[in-house]
């Protein structure tokens, strides 16, 4: 029976870049974004791959989205054994500065969705294959970052979740692994005048979403509980574990240029 990996924020980014790293194993996709035009235009690139594309068009922040994702799913014969968790939002900019509604989005699309998701993957897919999910965290993950506060308390929140349900999950014959990308050459760093300056500035750390993908797809298949590409990144999380608490907000206030 064939196969298919599921593929939220797959239009655009580490998503997209996802679904071509998946295309290259030869895996069958599902990919899920709000852009009906993107997916189509996407579908088709992939396509030429050799494998079969199919797309839902849905805004993630809708609500019962997860549920409507999955209710399509079994209305098809689409055996689905890989979910790639990838959809989120990130911002930038002061707290108290920021719209409330904006940020309480941030939270339901990178927490509340993505677990919505994950259940309903484990509970509509084939318990006798093998199966697999990838939670998309950050390095953000392993430390406050003054101006993300919101963003990084989400990431922080996708680490802890899955490595608990990596635990829980490892007899059951499904991998679950969080990948923690750091500076990605990706739109989410074009919001900004500070955020452009900080790319600029620190250009020689940006991973292309290609590798940042596949190192996160590889890592998936052998069942890592975390992932996180690049040395650099990989020093930094550590560093962040390590450090007083203190230091460690202030050391990422001055990468990002933020003053007190």
């Amino acid at each position: 029976m064939k196969t298919y990996t599921i593929i939220t924020g797959a239009s655009k980014g580490i998503g997209k870049a996802f679904a071509f790293e998946c295309a290259a194993k030869k895996m069958n996709l599902i990919l899920v974004a709000r852009s009906a035009e993107l997916l189509a235009k996407l579908a088709d690139e992939l396509s030429a791959t050799g494998v079969e594309v199919k797309t839902i068009a849905i805004d993630l922040l809708e609500a019962k989205a997860a549920d409507k994702i999955f209710e399509r799913i079994k209305s098809e014969p689409w055996n689905v054994n890989m979910l790639i968790n990838n959809a989120g939002i990130g911002d930038h900019g002061a707290f108290a500065k920021q719209s409330l509604q904006h940020q309480l989005n941030t939270m339901q699309l990178n927490m509340n969705v993505m677990v919505e998701m994950a259940y309903y993957f484990l509970h509509n897919s084939d318990k006798t294959q093998k199966r697999y999910i990838l939670n998309t965290a950050s390095t953000g993950a392993f430390q406050p970052v003054p101006n993300f506060s919101i963003y990084t308390a989400t990431k922080a929140f996708i680490l802890s979740f899955t490595e608990s349900l990596h635990f829980e999950m490892k007899k059951q014959q499904v991998h679950v692994t969080a990948l923690c990308p750091g500076g990605t050459e990706t739109e989410f760093f074009s919001g900004s005048e500070n955020m452009q300056k900080v790319v600029k500035k620190n250009q020689a750390y940006m991973m292309p979403a290609k590798d940042v993908a596949l190192q996160g797809l590889e890592g998936l298949l052998k069942n890592k509980t975390i992932v996180i590409p690049g040395l650099v990144n990989k020093v930094g999380a550590v560093a962040a574990q390590l450090m007083p608490r203190k230091m460690v907000v202030s050391t990422a206030a001055k990468f990002f240029d933020i003053k007190e």
